[in-house]
């Protein structure tokens, strides 16, 4: 509570989006895909672990991913 007695809402976080292109080790052809993060959840290099989630379902599966282009939106 704030100290003039009413409630302060802090602003949601601000979301940075990029745009990505990548390819998939073992599968031909680049990929494209635009990834939101939020500051102090995630970072740039949380991106191939993001795109194999959508991917494989699995995360752990990074290692896959080869990230190619990495551009602000």
């Amino acid at each position: 509570m704030a100290v003039d007695g009413r409630e302060h809402c802090a602003p949601p976080p601000e979301r940075t989006t990029y745009r990505v292109a990548y390819a998939v080790r073992g599968e031909p052809g680049v990929r494209r895909a635009e990834v939101a993060l939020l500051p102090g959840h995630a970072c740039e290099s949380d991106i191939p672990r993001i795109l194999a989630a959508r991917l494989t379902g699995r995360p752990a599966d990074a290692h896959r991913i080869v990230v190619l282009e990495l551009r602000e939106a």
